[in-house]
């Protein structure tokens, strides 16, 4: 099942963009990892510099591809969404591990517009708990939370 989770806006600036939409709007923060910034409504906000490097290899967009936005959804079953695309679909990249673990793809609607389709965090700790790691180093490796890591581990409540 494929699960839409957010708009995500590129910044140069994250704490400026996020105390922008935080103040006006009322936005509430959900989790605050510096460069990444997701909002409870299901705004996100990444930093520009992340994604030159996680979608372009660092190298940065050519002057014609410059999304400033991608729409996100999220998956438990990333494999199977992979073989479903087929061919004829425009890859930003294909499928890769990011440095929290998190295996996603990104690609090219119809129109250019980009989409990311990301293994849930959930799904993410719940595999690297199956290849045996603990709480302690999934939270290290993923960069979320203990409290993040627990729940998805079905520890905890979530709050």
């Amino acid at each position: 099942m494929i699960r839409y989770n957010s708009v995500v806006l590129f910044s140069e600036d994250v704490p400026r963009l996020r105390d922008f939409y935080r103040d006006l709007f009322g936005l509430e923060v959900g989790l605050d990892l510096g460069g990444m910034v997701s909002f409870v409504c299901g705004i996100s906000i990444w930093e520009m510099d992340d994604v030159r490097e996680m979608v372009y290899g660092g190298v940065g967009p050519s002057t014609v591809e410059r999304p400033r936005q991608e729409c996100y959804f999220e998956t438990d079953e990333i494999e199977g969404f992979v073989q479903r695309l087929g061919e004829g679909v425009r890859l930003a990249h294909p499928l890769k591990t990011a440095p929290w673990q998190q295996r996603v793809i990104r690609f090219y609607d119809p129109e250019g517009n980009l989409v990311e389709v990301g293994e849930a965090m959930d799904a993410v700790v719940r595999r690297l708990a199956s290849e045996g790691r603990s709480p302690d180093e999934i939270a290290a490796l993923t960069l979320m939370p203990s409290a993040f890591v627990d729940v998805a581990l079905g520890g905890g409540a979530h709050a």
